[in-house]
Parts: structure tokens; C-alpha cells; sequence
């Protein structure tokens, strides 16, 4: 069913292609591709009404769902792109559930994909699939390994773009305008009948673009106010060579994913093409011909059938669809040269460092030896039988990851011996510290602090 939904003046929804033909008298209320829009806060504009992409969604699947001959199912499994993240879930989700549909299963559509595929060709376990979904506005490839039965998830992070078969539709539209010169230029776009022929015009490229799939040329009907043309031909070698660009990209997608993943061509169990656009046969050439594996489009529905087979079996662990299990991929290597001026400069920047480290030691020693038999030192002028009350004010705690070399300057905060049964305690807060003592230590020990900011490592 086309993503559309139409809002009739009296407020009630239409969907699918009962949206479509309405749209023709009515362009001005109708909303297509929307769930693309979802997450974001500008309303979509319907008619009169003000609505979010996420609400528009609701109402559509709450429409598909009453049409349906055997009523309310008893769950419900939406696909969704492999990168959206928690706020989009979480819209769409809330949307739903104003709705009535509060106990939805939402499922990466890759991943729905291949647990199609896996009920169809049973997959080993551990064996990777690659999908590339080229849909009405988004491109996705993604890499899913299967771990278990009925268990996929993602081996590498997916790719995106905004390319889609509204894109194709749009160049055919293009081709025919082109065609229609000068007669295009002087129609008037407030004229209703105009902009339902225009309507109509849209509907034919988008017949005409899945006719290509199967023929080498069609001819476009054209039934415009005050144009005398009434067809345009377009040939699958033109047709071709204008999206060519789009599909190479996504192709060029395709190879990132599998280099993210860490799986090559060769080691896949099978390359899944769906979306209406996939069956494109450019697309299956430039696919096949990156891989160097003939690929084939998948049957239709893909997404969906393994959306009910979500629905239908056990929720799977959330850790199963949101863990990652990909390696980052090989950075670049630097030129021969560059790598040359870095080995040799290797050994001289090791062995100032280690010298550096030797004259840090030395001198700390002399430190220690200048400072024997000194008396108790303390910065704290609070008596010996007093505890100092620490206000309430958090300790600052800096985590810093890989910590560079020590300087080669003495340390600043030496202790001489152990300590005693009858430790010093000390609090640190931010750029002052505090240092408290409940009874005299031994005239033996040293304890010299130094205010500033505790670094420590992770908790």
C-alpha cells in the first residue's frame, strides 16, 4: 500500500490508493512519503489541519489496520529504519499509543528482511546478509548476521541517503516537461484542471518508470489544457543514464557498509535487493557488478513478512536489536614517505623520553635525601584532637583516558613512609583541599599535600 493518506474536509483519513484518487480533484490535501518526516517538530500541513509526521503515521496505520477482513490483529510489528535513533522511536511510539496502539513492536527493517529470507532459505548460524533497500525516499544498506534461530542483528553500523524511486519518478516528470515546451510554461498552475491533469501526469511517470523494469521504451499519455501533445516516449537507455549518478552512490553505500562490517563480498550468505525501486535493472547490473556476484531482487513484501514473523514469535531482547556487533574499519595507511620520516624519528623520541623519565627519578631521590629527618609538616593549622566538617559540596572526579607521561619535574607531593594504624584522612573539593587529623602522627612520618584538582580513573 503507497504510503498516502488524504484528509477529506470533514476530517476523516483515506490511505493507500483510495488517497490517490482523491488527490487528483484535491492535490492541496494529501500527504505523501511522511513517515521520513517523522521526529521532526514542523507540522505537516493537510487541508486545514496542522499535523506531526509521527501523528499522520498513527492515523495511517490505524486506518490499514480497520480495513484489514479479519479485524484487530492481536500484535502489531512496525518496520523502521536501521538508523534511526530514540527520539524518532520514541515519537513514533508516542504517537501510536494516543492512538490505541500502545503494545507496538517496532523492528530494524534489515533485520526484518533477512528473518524473511531465513524463513524462505534457512541461513546458518553466523552467516552475514547484506540488504540494500532502495525505497520511495531513503536509500539503506546494512550488513545482519544471524546468531541463533530467530535471532539477527546488525554486523555493522547501516548507510544512508536521501535518494529514492520519488527521485526516478521526478526525473521521468522532468524528461516530459522538457517535451512539452513552450506550452508547459504557459499553463496556469491556479487553473483546477490543470493541476488535477498534473496529477494525473505524475501518475503516468511513475507507471512508466516500473514499465522500464520490463520493456525498453513506453510511451507517456499526456492530457493537458491547451497542449496538443499527447504522448512522450522515453526509452530505457535515457531513462538509464539519468539516474545512473543516484545509483552509483547507493552502490558505493553498499561497499561502505560491507567495509564497516568487515565483510567481504565472498563471505556473504546472500545479498537481499528490495524496495519497488531495486528492481530497476540498472540496479541489479551496478550491485552485481560491485560484488562480482549475480544478485537477483527479493519477492515482494520482504520487510513485512519478517515483521509478522516478529509479531508472531517471541519479542526478542532488546540487547539483540540494538547491540552492535561490527569492528571500526583499517585507517587509511600514510604515505611510504611519511612512514619513513616517522621510523626514523622513533628511536630518537623513545630515548628522550626515557631520559627524561631517568632525570625524573634522580632528581625525586635527591629530593628524598635533602628532606630526611625532617620535622611533621602540615598545611592545615587544625588542631590534633579537632575533625574538620566537610560541607556537602560534591568532590570533582576527572576522568582523563590515556593519560599522557609524567613531566620530568619533581613531584610537588612526596610521602617518606607508609602509613601508620592511624591514617590522614583527606577531602578534596574543587581547587582546595582539606586535610583533617584526629591525633598527632609519629614525629617519624611526613605528610606533605597539595591543592589541587584529583584526577582518578573510571569508577
Amino acid at each position: 500500500m503507497p504510503s498516502v493518506v488524504f484528509r477529506s474536509p470533514d476530517g476523516t483519513f483515506l490511505v493507500g490508493s483510495d488517497a490517490e484518487r482523491r488527490a487528483l480533484t484535491d492535490p492541496g490535501r494529501v500527504a505523501r512519503q511522511f513517515t521520513n518526516r517523522i521526529g521532526d517538530p514542523t507540522p505537516l500541513r493537510i487541508g486545514d489541519a496542522a499535523l506531526t509526521a509521527e501523528a499522520v503515521t498513527a492515523r495511517f496505520l490505524v486506518r490499514v489496520l480497520a480495513s484489514l477482513p479479519g479485524g484487530q490483529p492481536a500484535r502489531v510489528a512496525v518496520t523502521h529504519p536501521a538508523g534511526w535513533g530514540h527520539y524518532r522511536l520514541e515519537s513514533l511510539r508516542g504517537a501510536l499509543s494516543a492512538s490505541g496502539l500502545a503494545d507496538v513492536l517496532f523492528v530494524p527493517g534489515p533485520q526484518a528482511v533477512v528473518q524473511a529470507h531465513d524463513a524462505l532459505a534457512r541461513l546458518e548460524e553466523g552467516a552475514a546478509v547484506a540488504v540494500y533497500d532502495l525505497g520511495g525516499k531513503t536509500f539503506e544498506a546494512a550488513v545482519v548476521r544471524k546468531l541463533a534461530a530467530d535471532r539477527f542483528v546488525p554486523a555493522g553500523p547501516p548507510e544512508e541517503l536521501e535518494v529514492g524511486g520519488l527521485d526516478f519518478d521526478e526525473v521521468v516528470f522532468q524528461h516530459v516537461v522538457e517535451a512539452l515546451q513552450p506550452g508547459w510554461d504557459a499553463l496556469d498552475p491556479m487553473d483546477p484542471a490543470v493541476l488535477t491533469a498534473v496529477a494525473e501526469l505524475r501518475r503516468a511517470c511513475t507507471a512508466a518508470k516500473e514499465k522500464l523494469s520490463a520493456d525498453t521504451e513506453v510511451l507517456i499519455p499526456v492530457a493537458l489544457p491547451g497542449i496538443a501533445t499527447r504522448e512522450v516516449r522515453l526509452g530505457r537507455s535515457e531513462f538509464e543514464s539519468m539516474i545512473r549518478p543516484a545509483v552509483e552512490e547507493t552502490v558505493a553505500a553498499l561497499d561502505r557498509a560491507l567495509r564497516a562490517a568487515g565483510t567481504p563480498p565472498h563471505e556473504l550468505a546472500a545479498v537481499l535487493l528490495v524496495g519497488g525501486s531495486a528492481r530497476i535493472p540498472l540496479v541489479t547490473q551496478e550491485v552485481s557488478a560491485q560484488l562480482g556476484r549475480a544478485v537477483s531482487p527479493a519477492p515482494n513484501g520482504m520487510a513485512a513478512i519478517g515483521a509478522a514473523l516478529h509479531a508472531r514469535g517471541l519479542e526478542p531482547e532488546p540487547a539483540a536489536v540494538a547491540t552492535a556487533m561490527w569492528t571500526r574499519p583499517p585507517l587509511p595507511e600514510a604515505p611510504k614517505a611519511l612512514r619513513r620520516k616517522r621510523m626514523r624519528l622513533t628511536p630518537f623520541v623513545t630515548a628522550g623520553v626515557l631520559a627524561a623519565a631517568v632525570a625524573g627519578a634522580l632528581l625525586a631521590n635527591n629530593a628524598l635525601a635533602n628532606k630526611a629527618g625532617a620535622k611533621t609538616t602540615s598545611i592545615t593549622p587544625t588542631a590534633p584532637t579537632t575533625t574538620t566538617q566537610t560541607t556537602e559540596q560534591p568532590t570533582v572526579v576527572e576522568y582523563v583516558p590515556n593519560a599522557p607521561t609524567a613531566p620530568a619535574t619533581p613531584p610537588r607531593a612526596t610521602t617518606t613512609q607508609p602509613p601508620k594504624p592511624k591514617p590522614t584522612t583527606t577531602t578534596t573539593r574543587p581547587s582546595t583541599t582539606v586535610t583533617t587529623t584526629k591525633s598527632t602522627p609519629p614525629p617519624s612520618s611526613t605528610t606533605t599535600t597539595t591543592s589541587g584538582t584529583t584526577r582518578a580513573g573510571a569508577p
